[in-house]
């Protein structure tokens, strides 16, 4: 009894297609509760990415304050190519996406400033309304 071709692409199909959602599933825990940075470095050592991670730890509590979280991608790795792909980010040394809560790409830029990172959530409303509650300031 052999097996219906049709059948068998189907489940392929559906199989390949569930497990490219697996992949996306980390950035699915932070819809509506936090801002995700992506940052797509060709290696660990690009200058952008290493900036970035200094601004991040130094300026953490304003980081935290606005619910953001960093998502740091290498190159070569599944979840680069996955996600570099998801957000059509282009083939470059380094790029940052900034994801707003409602999962929408609200930056896409080569530039590891995260001060213009931050004052672009500043004007977000949701924002707006959360700096009522603010503890950096």
């Amino acid at each position: 009894m052999g097996i219906n071709p049709v059948a068998f692409l189907l489940i392929a199909t559906t199989a390949i297609c569930m497990l490219g959602s697996l992949h996306a599933e980390p950035l699915k825990e932070y819809l509506w509760k936090r801002r995700v940075v992506l940052s797509f470095s060709a290696d660990k050592s690009t200058p952008e990415r290493i900036s970035l991670l200094k601004q991040i730890e130094q300026y953490q509590c304003e980081f935290d304050d606005r619910q953001m979280v960093h998502v740091d991608l290498i190159a070569g790795s599944s979840d680069h190519q996955l996600l570099s792909r998801q957000f059509s980010v282009p083939h470059t040394d380094f790029n940052l996406v900034l994801l707003g809560k409602d999962g929408g790409v609200k930056l896409l830029t080569s530039q590891p400033s995260l001060e213009n990172v931050m004052t672009l959530i500043d004007t977000m409303p949701m924002r707006q309304r959360e700096l009522r509650s603010g503890s950096c300031r």
